[in-house]
């Protein structure tokens, strides 16, 4: 190679090492700019990530559920804890026909925690026990019948008054809540063949003036007076058997589930005008429904299938399907709204074999936004704020042992 040939050869190498020295350069250049825009977007969320973070720091559920179980386990679960099982003591079996499926509810106004001295409690035998909500003792027994069938209790909104609904033996009470007094009692029956009315349901009109109550087998939904007097009936189609009922927040309307013919009936109250019908989809059969805060929606829970069907109270048509975890048992026993009103929550019984689920819908987002499984089927469930939690789980409830939940 000539001095010429060396020359050119050494003039290329250069070049080709500038070059590669220049590609070094602009790579480095790009990753440190990749790093620096990676660190301001995680120390300065996006809207997206902001709107996740405040839902699980600043508007998870601030109660705990106080459940009891049909074979009598009364326990502490936070839906917001990693280890949502607190405590558990044995109360008293809610079921006496194990591993039968019945059906109970407790429903307490949204606005507040269960706040009254004693809880009281539905057996699906036609009883109702008052438990000390201190120790969780059994202070009274109401007998209000001897067979089995739906039977729940309802808190008047001052939660100074207890309505109490028992299908099979067609009775309607009322309850002092501070003195446990029955203030009333009727018995709804046919009086051609005696066959009970069944009064599958019970509950109270948002200003707490009256009662409504659904007769299942009469095909009627009535209004009822504090002093048990009727204010007004709707009758309903023959056969349709109106099953359970629920009025919005505002005192305007209310959902009629009816189980003979799988339709969910939407009516003005107190007149009890007609606003629209919705038969239920693919054979799901309605049981039980919550209305949003705003009254925009109707969350309908059905008793045959693990979804939430939303259902908007202006075309009174299905809007959004909610699936729920998947579970061997379907079938939902109840949906209500937690205190506040941010989440509405769903009870799946399950059997006692299988377990059940606690589970918690976003009002706002309409998506699950968490779930308990359970170790046996829940019964009965009471949303308590975390300090009457607390206070049970320390000084009456034993912690949480594997094995012990069931």
């Amino acid at each position: 190679m000539n001095k010429k040939q060396l020359i050119k050869a050494l003039s290329s190498y250069q070049l080709w090492l500038i070059a590669g020295l220049i590609i070094i350069i602009l790579i480095g250049v790009g990753a440190a700019y990749i790093m620096l825009k990676q660190s301001q977007s995680s120390s300065i969320p996006s809207s997206t990530q902001t709107t996740s973070s405040s839902v699980s720091t600043t508007t998870s559920p601030q109660y705990s559920f106080l459940v009891f179980t049909q074979k009598g386990i009364a326990e502490i679960i936070n839906p917001s804890s990693t280890t949502p099982f607190q405590g558990y003591t044995h109360s008293i079996n809610i079921s006496t026909n194990v591993p039968q499926q019945v059906y109970w509810w407790v429903e307490y106004p949204f606005e507040n925690a269960a706040q009254s001295r004693y809880y009281l409690i539905p057996v699906n035998n036609g009883t109702v026990y008052a438990i000390d909500a201190n120790s969780l003792k059994i202070v009274k027994e109401f007998n209000f019948g001897n067979s089995i069938g739906f039977i729940g209790v309802a808190y008047s909104p001052s939660q100074q008054l207890v309505a109490v609904a028992d299908g099979p033996s067609g009775i309607l009470a009322l309850i002092n809540v501070s003195s446990l007094n029955v203030l009333w009692e009727q018995h709804f029956v046919s009086p051609v063949n005696g066959r009970t009315y069944y009064p599958c349901d019970v509950r109270w009109s948002p200003d707490g003036n009256y009662l409504i109550v659904p007769m299942r087998f009469n095909n009627s939904v009535d209004l009822i007076a504090l002093n048990g007097s009727l204010i007004k009936v709707l009758p309903t189609a023959a056969g349709s058997q109106p099953y359970m009922v629920s009025p919005n927040m505002q005192g305007t309307m209310i959902a009629v589930e009816y189980v003979g013919n799988n339709s969910v009936g939407f009516y003005s109250l107190p007149s009890l005008k007609l606003l629209g019908i919705l038969q239920m989809p693919n054979g799901t059969i309605p049981q039980r429904g919550v209305f949003t805060p705003n009254g925009d929606y109707y969350l309908e829970a059905p008793s045959n299938a693990n979804q939430v069907f939303v259902i908007s109270t202006s075309t009174f048509q299905i809007v959004k399907t909610i699936d729920l975890p998947t579970f061997s048992v379907k079938g939902l026993a109840d949906i209500e709204l937690m205190p506040g009103g941010q989440y509405a929550y769903v009870v799946i019984h399950g059997n006692v074999q299988s377990g059940g689920i606690i589970a918690l819908i976003s009002v706002s987002s309409l998506t699950v936004s968490s779930y308990v499984p359970l170790s046996t089927a829940p019964a009965v469930i009471i949303p308590v704020q975390n300090q009457v939690a607390t206070y049970l789980v320390d000084n009456v409830l034993l912690p949480p042992v594997t094995g012990l939940h069931c």
